[in-house]
């Protein structure tokens, strides 16, 4: 496999247990998933739980996915373009001492509760957690939703941006690359523009709009 990834099991889907089956309807020899996470993103999974509470403030309704490598709580943020969905994920500020990965949301008291051990490929620091992660009601300023287009990416924030900052293009760093599906455990990252060469393709940022309500902006 070649990174960690969030897969949408749909009927009929083949998902590249046992390695890629090429056909004529799978190409690529497997049905993309929801999305690869790099390594520093999360290295190997927990699970997944949905924001059901109405007191976890501009979470409520999203995904959020655990990481038992990395000991880290991330939020998903999901599109469904032409009948196929993908998704972002951007972690949240918070590190855990040990693995996560189980969370609920409390009927009590509405809040995240999640647990966790230790085992292998794991940044944990400890045999196991049980820990609580609360809405104070603050701000918290961080993506909420992701919207590719044709000609860019829209971003959507939890608040208003800071609108110098958010509309100057230099302020952004985008990358794309691809993996392979080896028998290597794990995959490089390989050039969009040459796959034959290890890397990262850097892009450029040509404009940065910020909407008018200032929580979204279009790169």
């Amino acid at each position: 496999t070649p990174k960690s990834c969030i897969i949408e099991v749909r009927q009929g889907g083949f998902y590249g247990f046992g390695g890629p089956q090429v056909t004529p309807n799978r190409p690529l020899g497997y049905d993309p998933p929801l999305c690869w996470m790099p390594r520093l993103q999360d290295n190997s999974s927990g699970g997944q739980v949905w924001v059901t509470s109405k007191r976890w403030g501009p979470f409520e309704g999203q995904m959020l996915h655990l990481s038992y490598g990395q000991c880290a709580l991330l939020v998903v943020m999901r599109q469904e373009i032409g009948g196929e969905s993908h998704a972002g994920t951007v972690k949240l500020p918070y590190l855990f001492k040990s693995g996560v990965m189980r969370g609920r949301f409390s009927p009590r008291d509405g809040q995240l509760y999640l647990t966790g051990l230790k085992g292998w490929q794991t940044t944990s620091p400890r045999d196991g957690c049980f820990d609580r992660v609360r809405y104070t009601g603050g701000k918290v300023y961080l993506p909420l939703g992701l919207e590719v287009k044709k000609s860019g990416i829209r971003l959507t924030f939890s608040e208003p941006l800071d609108p110098e900052m958010a509309s100057s293009p230099s302020r952004y760093l985008v990358e794309r690359w691809n993996y392979r599906w080896t028998k290597n455990y794990g995959s490089k990252d390989w050039l969009f523009s040459n796959p034959k060469k290890m890397g990262r393709d850097r892009m450029e940022v040509r404009s940065a709009k910020l909407s008018a309500d200032g929580r979204s902006v279009f790169l």
